[in-house]
């Protein structure tokens, strides 16, 4: 088992310090921007103004992470599909307009993705194992298993989250690009985990990818079975949009992308939304299904005890 110690995420819910997200989620509002704390109070002024929204998300959620549970990280595993786009969108603006010989490589530098895990490790002046991983909408179930990987490896605190951005120019591409269903959105979730249970209530007990889904209800059955796990004994099943078979998955069942809005990387805010309903509420189950790109599909069970 792998425990959770705590959860920080900044979106467009209150979902910030927040104790049980769960109970207070509202229908996602697209006039509404992300519900955003006082960065001031976790980022110099200084260094501010100089980070993009993405960067801003990550880097707070990371150090109210560590700020909860007092101890330094010996692993930061960061998923993101599409990185920093407002540097991205910077970097290719300046490039197509300057009449300069000389471009500014700043722009280009904070574009990557990895640079949220590395404006992490330098706010948390943290230099142990740093990875970003870029899969899509299984970008954080891919994190979680690097991370899960790292405990077995003998990482006693894991650091390991999502963050995504969008820009006006995704509205124009989004019908190619992923699901036009819903409003796009942003955020950051990011979580603290390791192997030893003291006052967590709530873990991760299993993670699963798969690449080359083709039906995605006999996949999240066959991956119950693989755990032991009746159908029935799930107590919240969290879905982006699917809608299973009524009568087979009867289970209390929410669509998560009705509150998160959408971004690559949502399933990382369902899993707080889940952690959230198993610590808040006699159950002891949930599972957040995640196949938002065709073909893609990301499980991730979660039990209370």
């Amino acid at each position: 088992m792998y425990y959770i110690h705590t959860i920080s995420s900044i979106s467009n819910q209150d979902s910030f310090r927040n104790e049980n997200v769960y109970a207070s989620l509202r229908e996602f509002d697209a006039e509404n921007d992300v519900v955003a704390p006082d960065y001031k109070e976790f980022i110099p002024r200084n260094s501010l103004r100089r980070l993009s929204p993405i960067l801003r998300m990550g880097l707070t959620c990371a150090m109210e992470c560590k700020n909860v549970i007092g101890k330094d990280f010996d692993s930061i595993v960061v998923g993101t599909a599409l990185g920093c786009l407002k540097d991205t969108e910077k970097f290719l603006n300046t490039f197509i307009t300057s009449t300069s010989d000389f471009l500014s490589p700043t722009a280009f530098i904070q574009s990557t993705h990895n640079t949220i895990g590395g404006q992490i490790s330098l706010g948390l002046n943290n230099h142990a194992y740093n990875m970003t991983h870029t899969q899509n909408n299984l970008s954080f179930e891919v994190s979680l298993i690097d991370a899960i990987l790292c405990i077995n490896d003998g990482k006693k605190n894991v650091l390991v989250g999502a963050a995504e951005e969008k820009i006006d120019f995704l509205e124009l591409v989004q019908p190619n690009l992923i699901s036009a269903d819903y409003p796009l959105a942003s955020g950051a979730s990011f979580f603290a985990i390791s192997g030893e249970q003291q006052n967590s209530k709530v873990a991760i007990q299993a993670v699963d990818t798969n690449f080359r889904s083709k039906n995605v209800e006999k996949e999240i059955l066959a991956f119950l079975t693989k755990e032991k796990i009746d159908l029935k004994e799930i107590d919240l099943l969290l879905t982006s949009g699917t809608e299973l078979n009524s009568t087979t998955f009867s289970n209390k069942n929410i669509n998560y992308m009705n509150f998160t809005g959408l971004h690559f990387s949502t399933s990382a805010f369902a899993t707080h939304i889940a952690h959230d309903f198993l610590n808040n509420n006699d159950a002891k189950f949930a599972l957040v299904v995640n196949d938002l790109c065709k073909g893609n599909l990301g499980l991730t069970l979660l039990k209370k005890g």
